[in-house]
């Protein structure tokens, strides 16, 4: 029924749900979906810690059996995308003249017990922070807001581990 209410407003933007313990989910967590104009690009389900525990088919097999959940929509406007594309500092370089794409080099090795410290999120953004890579990219790849990578990508800065 969800699917039919999103294709009939045509919502973009996260939607997400607290999802109480559950056998399957211990702790609890919450769903994301990521939706485009009504579709449901990326499911997934994270822990209490916000790792992202299962996936598409997975999560939408566990969604399926939870019942019904209190979704609350983030919207996904130009504005925001604006907004973050213009937060990007100037000494970061970008690639293309039409777009402020921003590539994340690794700035220097960081050792494994200050990667313990991170948040499995923080992890991953490193290891696909590679120079290769745009923040949006990222965000595709780890079915994540282009804003939370963001603000991942941000913290990295911060501590030296990307420029």
């Amino acid at each position: 029924m969800m699917t039919q209410v999103l294709q009939q407003f045509r919502s973009t933007g996260e939607f997400r749900a607290y999802i109480s313990p559950q056998p399957a989910l211990k702790e609890g967590g919450q769903a994301v979906l990521m939706v485009q104009d009504g579709i449901i690009a990326s499911c997934f389900i994270l822990n209490r810690a916000e790792q992202k525990i299962y996936h598409d088919r997975e999560a939408n097999r566990l969604l399926s059996r939870l019942g019904v959940l209190d979704w609350k929509l983030t919207p996904s406007t130009p504005t925001a995308s604006k907004a973050v594309k213009d937060s990007i500092p100037a000494s970061v370089p970008v690639v293309g003249s039409t777009s402020r794409r921003a590539f994340y080099p690794r700035h220097r090795p960081v050792s494994a017990a200050q990667m313990r410290t991170w948040t499995m999120l923080h992890r991953s953004v490193y290891g696909l922070a590679d120079g290769t890579r745009s923040s949006e990219q990222i965000a595709a790849l780890l079915s994540r807001p282009p804003l939370t990578i963001e603000q991942v990508l941000h913290d990295l800065q911060a501590v030296h581990a990307i420029e």
